[in-house]
């Protein structure tokens, strides 16, 4: 009877020493990817769509200037990637190599930026300029990111860059960022085409309304060229209105 006993004691004894260091490294795989997960979380967030790009470093360390939109620091704003729209960022547009990058906080405090995949990017927010991916000129081989004024039949487009040009007289820089330039598209009743003057912006309207259309420039004493977001919008309502019969 003992020795029934004994031996059953010893089998279970074995058995649990069989099995407890299985489950001890099971239990170890499983801290160690929460711990992974933890790590991935805090540095990008839930959504690897996100941050599924390139890790930002400069290219142009001997270059003038900065290459952004704005200021050069980042401004809040949110961006549509394959549909699916992200708020609550800080983001950055270099309007020289055409990408929109964001910033996040590793777990060191360090601020780093990650350039996304422009492929990916439908539009975005940075402060209130509002950019769109679009082809919408003759000869245009692939989308560009546009800045959008208005909405319906009467549309300002609005194309951004900066180039790198040569200078001289400094060891320390080779090269610096020109000042933004923007081309400007007009959409009427579905037609676009483009305009850089005054004049030439007058002429895409119907020729019943050109004559009010001088005159509302010429009362709201716009340069378009050098406009803001915000007088670029209400003029552009204002010229819905005019072609609309409304009040300007």
């Amino acid at each position: 009877m003992r020795r029934d006993i004994l031996k059953a004691v010893t089998a279970a004894l074995l058995f649990f020493c069989l099995i407890l260091p299985p489950l001890e490294a099971q239990q170890r795989t499983s801290d160690s990817s929460q711990v992974y997960a933890e790590l991935v979380h805090w540095a990008y967030g839930q959504d690897q769509e996100l941050v599924n790009g390139l890790q930002y470093y400069n290219r142009h360390q001997r270059s003038m200037g900065h290459p952004y939109l704005l200021e050069g620091w980042v401004h809040q704003g949110s961006v549509s990637l394959r549909g699916k729209l992200y708020t609550g960022l800080w983001l950055k547009y270099d309007i020289y190599a055409q990408h929109v990058e964001v910033e996040y906080q590793a777990m060191n405090g360090a601020d780093n930026q990650v350039i996304l995949v422009s492929d990916r990017v439908d539009h975005f927010y940075i402060g209130n300029y509002f950019f769109q991916k679009l082809k919408l000129e003759e000869g245009q081989e692939q989308e560009q990111f546009y800045q959008v004024i208005g909405n319906g039949p009467l549309v300002l487009y609005i194309r951004w860059e900066k180039k790198l040009v040569p200078v001289s007289g400094d060891s320390r820089f080779i090269e610096e960022y020109s000042s933004p330039k923007r081309d400007y598209l007009l959409q009427l009743d579905g037609a676009v085409n483009p305009f850089n003057s005054k004049k030439s912006f007058v002429q895409l309207f119907p020729e019943s309304v050109q004559k009010d259309m001088k005159k509302l420039l010429k009362r709201n004493q716009l340069q378009i060229r050098n406009a803001s977001t915000e007088q670029l919008d209400l003029f552009i309502i204002a010229a819905f209105n005019l072609i609309n019969g409304g009040v300007q």
